[in-house]
């Protein structure tokens, strides 16, 4: 979560914010994270976090160790969680967006995610484990595979319009700019 020093004031209102959000920890944003050289790999799998090694060492999302919207091992947590902020975040330490209004987002945000878990069920998707790029990437694959009957057909195609409408706001409030 807050990787950047904050006054005493924003500080506290980053703390409510993550915590009423956690959307860079549960796969809403990310797919996987991807250690750092300042990792300590031993050290996180007894913390609980299951490394996988495809190209790079890296921790699937939903994030382990996650509890709620409370990271467990926020003291020990990886490098790249420690250094990340979303645009929202920084957009609200920067006095640019006021937190109340940074808060409707992130309800805004977690009603469309929502509604993305919910159409993924109704699609066949279950796996609550997975983030949710890789479940709407494996239903569609099967979809696309498949013949299926107008009711699924029509419950997918509200699934991607769901999925694109999440990927709007995400885009436009919480990933950082190409710069950042």
């Amino acid at each position: 979560m807050a990787g950047q020093e904050h006054s005493p004031v924003a500080a506290e209102t980053v703390a409510q914010l993550c915590t009423q959000c956690a959307m860079c920890c549960n796969g809403v944003l990310f797919k996987d994270v991807e250690l750092q050289p300042a990792d300590n790999p031993a050290r996180l799998k007894t913390l609980g976090l299951p490394l996988a090694k495809a190209g790079k060492l890296k921790f699937p999302q939903p994030c382990g160790a996650l509890c709620g919207n409370h990271c467990r091992i926020y003291a020990d947590r990886p490098a790249r969680c420690m250094e990340f902020d979303c645009a929202l975040l920084k957009s609200v330490a920067a006095g640019e967006t006021d937190p109340a209004r940074a808060l409707r987002f992130i309800r805004e945000a977690q009603k469309r995610a929502a509604r993305v878990r919910r159409l993924l069920r109704a699609c066949g998707d279950v796996d609550e484990s997975r983030a949710l790029s890789l479940r709407f990437k494996r239903t569609r694959r099967r979809m696309e595979s498949a013949s299926p009957g107008e009711e699924a057909a029509d419950t997918f195609g509200e699934l991607t319009l769901a999925v694109h409408d999440l990927n709007l706001l995400l885009r436009e409030e919480f990933y950082p700019s190409p710069g950042d």
